[in-house]
């Protein structure tokens, strides 16, 4: 077991409830919108949970992202908020702070998996998140014509869609699972919000469910 899986664990034991049902407060220079199709935010924040388990850990925690056309910042905390890990990535780099104690690497997935030992598909997980695919993925719909299975070959990847609800004003995944011959990581998403610069925010559009072609 890995010295970061013992300081998440020793953290994490009590993080078995949801997150509380406070909302989402957006960085200053982005403002929540609503949007029709998840597709159209070029940047978004969740709240919500997730689980890793492999071979070697078994880890759940709850989790805050910040998705950006050029930034990310993934934080995972306690039931009551403490910061057990921030990772951020952007055009310089990625750097992880973990028990007093920054790392630096190329990119956010490399990082993690050198520290961590697991394979998170974080350049992946942004599309895949939200219910969208990559162009080489084999993807099967469900009746609604949303995605109920995608698999990624290249990687190895099979993300499975559990349930769907309206948030933002568009349909994104509740609960989605994730399979790899490595790791099975499961998010819960409770909260998810569209954000857009002052200059690129538009007035909320009617909520209506995308089309996945």
């Amino acid at each position: 077991m890995s010295r970061f899986t013992k300081f998440t664990i020793a953290l994490c034991w009590v993080m078995s409830l949801a997150l509380s049902g406070c909302g989402i407060t957006p960085p200053q220079d982005l403002l929540p919108v609503d949007v029709d199709d998840a597709a159209k935010a070029r940047a978004w924040e969740l709240k919500g949970k997730i689980a890793v388990k492999t071979d070697a850990d078994n880890v759940s925690t709850n989790i805050y992202w910040l998705h950006g056309p050029d930034r990310e910042e993934l934080r995972l905390t306690s039931m009551l908020g403490t910061t057990v890990l921030l990772l951020t990535q952007d055009t310089r780099g990625a750097e992880l702070e973990l028990d007093g104690k920054q790392y630096q690497g190329r990119s956010a997935a490399e990082l993690l998996e050198r520290l961590s030992g697991w394979p998170l598909p974080l350049e992946e997980l942004p599309l895949w998140i939200t219910g969208q695919s990559h162009p080489d993925d084999s993807l099967t719909l469900d009746d609604a014509g949303r995605p109920e299975l995608i698999e990624h070959k290249a990687s190895g990847w099979q993300i499975r869609y559990q349930s769907w609800q309206q948030q933002s004003g568009a349909w994104v995944p509740r609960a989605l699972s994730l399979l790899h011959p490595k790791s099975r990581i499961k998010i819960q998403i409770n909260q998810w919000q569209a954000l857009a610069s002052p200059g690129q925010a538009r007035p909320k559009t009617s909520p209506k469910e995308p089309s996945h072609g």
